[in-house]
């Protein structure tokens, strides 16, 4: 029996379409909320946008990765994403953003176009940021200098040279000051010092000796965190809190974690952070996303997530928010027990802890190891958001690795994006292993498991024996069974071999895509599976499971 699965939804997706306007995010709703359409909703083109169909926000997409020219290595590049959370793409004005284009940075005019490419000498190591002062100016460090690049006339400028160490660096993390005039270095990894542009001055420098840190911000009032590799409650561990001269003040952490800091309403200078390394957590806040006070180090719930969840934060100057991307590293399935309430969204939360506004689901998927994290990052007033995700399209289409991401933006409450188009939601069919498309030959058994799809799936492991399905459509996946008794098979399209399966897991995955492939033209096509009778050395036998198929219109 085939179903289709895609009607309702198309439905729905039109009357957003038709309501398009400021984003209709949800405030403080806290339930499950799962995404439809998870394997088979496809963004629009780039400098398209389309509506969020669990919170209604606009969501435009900035980038299309695999068209745009790799300026550094040829060809066509395979990601395209904002630097980090904690580091502003954003000048102070909005009319221009930096997106990392793999190795090096591209720039970006406010309605995300792309104007050209910074010089390949600021790579990604760079660290690149936008002066407070102006809206052409971008400081970066090379080796032991910390330069500045002006986009307007392309002229490039060395601000300071420390010649006393090696090189410098942020540490990843590390943005511009808030009076755009401070930044904080370490020198060799080690001397961590705080540097004022203006006044072309040097402060004084800490020395770390052994002891390992890993991220260095410097804070509204021009103070430094160092986060330390070891968690707990003595000196050098957790998050410390430095002068402008690296004298000590206090632990403001017990651990390290993904955090940002910026001025609560009331001008404290805080840190927004989640709690989840804390082996000491405040009461009723495990897995929290927690405000500290850096003034005295109290802290404030502000909301509490599940521990499937993690997170990257990034705050602007201080409008009473933070902005949260939740990240589910286990990829849970919509509907499962795994999906629960804030999996895979855009989270604005309010700094006073009385609410979270839900804006938008990022449909990312844990493919690679770091690219799919959304990690989003706000503009300095927290009007506009830039986050990356994948869509899953690694596993929906060919043609994307493992590694791919695209960049996309939210202008939080405003209506002045591109009209939103419908975005192209692939009809998706589902055949199960004895619809008639599917005829065999050679030697076939049942297997009436409940974990396969319908209930039950055919397998062989005769060399020759052949499963062939007729289909229309322009993509098709083999659904199976792997287990360490399971061996390898031959794919043919159209009766031309495709790969060798390997269907071999030291574990039973059941329901798996063994095979997939997208791009066929329109039309009637065949997909045939032929057990070789061979398995790997680690399998105990040679056994291939057909349990369904879907193909794609």
């Amino acid at each position: 029996m085939k179903h289709s699965y895609t009607s309702k939804l198309l439905s729905f997706f039109v009357l957003f379409i038709t309501s398009f306007g400021t984003a209709r995010a949800q405030v403080t709703a806290t339930g499950v909320v799962p995404a439809q359409n998870y394997n088979s909703f496809i963004p629009p083109a780039a400098g398209g946008a389309y509506i969020d169909p669990a919170f209604g926000s606009t969501i435009q997409r900035v980038s299309d990765a695999l068209a745009t020219p790799n300026s550094s290595g040829g060809g066509n590049l395979t990601w395209i994403e904002n630097e980090y959370s904690t580091a502003s793409a954003f000048n102070s004005d909005n009319s221009r953003f930096l997106l990392v284009h793999q190795s090096y940075f591209g720039l970006y005019d406010g309605s995300g176009t792309h104007i050209g490419d910074l010089p390949l000498e600021i790579v990604a190591s760079s660290e690149p940021r936008w002066s407070r002062q102006n809206q052409t100016t971008v400081y970066y460090h090379f080796g032991n200098q910390l330069k500045s690049y002006d986009i307007a006339s392309g002229v490039t400028a060395v601000v300071h040279s420390f010649n006393e160490y090696s090189s410098i660096s942020g540490n990843g993390e590390m943005d511009i000051s808030l009076d755009g005039d401070h930044m904080v270095f370490a020198g060799d990894n080690r001397f961590v010092f705080v540097y004022q542009i203006s006044a072309d001055k040097k402060f004084s420098a800490y020395d770390t000796g052994s002891r390992g840190f890993d991220s260095l911000y410097i804070t509204p009032d021009n103070n430094v965190i160092v986060s330390w590799y070891t968690s707990g409650s003595a000196r050098y561990t957790g998050q410390e809190l430095f002068d402008i001269n690296m004298n000590f003040l206090r632990q403001v952490g017990h651990a390290d974690g993904h955090k940002h800091v910026t001025r609560d309403t009331n001008g404290d200078e805080v840190l927004v952070w989640t709690n989840s390394d804390d082996a000491q957590p405040i009461p009723n806040c495990s897995n929290g996303i927690v405000k500290i006070r850096l003034a005295d180090a109290t802290q404030t719930c502000l909301t509490q997530l599940d521990w499937s969840l993690a997170v990257h934060i990034s705050a602007p100057d201080g409008n009473g928010y933070a902005f949260v991307d939740t990240e589910a590293p286990a990829n849970p399935v919509p509907n499962g027990s795994g999906w629960v309430a804030y999996t895979d969204e855009i989270l604005q939360v309010k700094l006073d802890g009385s609410g979270v506004t839900r804006l938008a689901q990022h449909r990312s998927r844990p493919i690679s190891s770091y690219n799919w994290q959304p990690k989003l990052t706000v503009s300095r007033d927290g009007s506009r958001l830039l986050y990356g995700s994948n869509f899953d399209l690694p596993a929906i289409q060919s043609g994307y690795t493992a590694d791919y991401a695209d960049t996309y933006m939210i202008v939080v409450g405003a209506t002045n994006l591109p009209p939103p188009v419908q975005p192209v939601v692939a009809s998706t069919v589902h055949y199960e292993q004895n619809d008639p498309a599917v005829q065999y030959s050679g030697t076939w058994y049942p297997n009436q498991g409940g974990f396969n799809s319908g209930g039950s799936a055919a397998m062989a492991m005769d060399a020759g024996s052949q499963a062939t399905f007729t289909f229309t459509g322009t993509s098709v996946n083999w659904v199976g069974f792997s287990d360490p008794w399971s061996g390898i098979a031959s794919v043919y399209v159209d009766g031309v071999l495709k790969a060798t399966i390997d269907t071999y897991s030291p574990a039973q995955q059941a329901q798996k895509v063994q095979y997939s492939t997208g791009s066929l033209t329109s039309g009637q096509h065949t997909l045939s599976i032929v057990t070789t009778g061979q398995q790997n050395n680690q399998s105990g036998a040679a056994w291939i499971w057909i349990d369904a198929f879907n193909i794609t219109h």
